[in-house]
């Protein structure tokens, strides 16, 4: 698994849902609040869980993995209630949103350098 490659998928979404505040449609907030589908959360809760669930830091990388998708769903919840301006917001810099992502950064990185990957 190229860890870095899914860190950069997770951050393909803030384009995406800056998109749908600028054109002002409706995104799938299950979709968004779903842990495994995408492909960081894929590997961590399926090859990562059973071959590095007793390390130091995987726990730590599934709870900052699973904050950032619940600061992502706020998100979408706003761009569907139609708040684009209140969920544009929420997606600049020093937001929980943004301070997830760096923690995840942080978190993987540190799962990556114990799992020797």
């Amino acid at each position: 698994m190229n860890l870095e490659e899914a860190l950069a998928k997770d951050a393909e979404m803030k384009p995406k849902l800056l998109a749908a505040i600028n054109g002002k449609y409706e995104l799938d907030v299950k979709g968004v609040a779903k842990l495994d589908a995408c492909l960081l959360g894929n590997w961590l809760h399926g090859e990562a869980e059973r071959r590095f669930q007793f390390l130091k830091h995987y726990r730590p990388c599934v709870d900052a993995h699973a904050a950032f998708h619940a600061e992502l769903e706020k998100v979408v919840r706003q761009i569907n209630l139609g708040e684009y301006e209140q969920a544009q917001a929420m997606l600049a810099n020093g937001t929980p949103c943004t301070k997830a992502f760096v923690a995840l950064v942080g978190e993987v990185r540190k799962l990556k350098a114990e799992a020797k990957l």
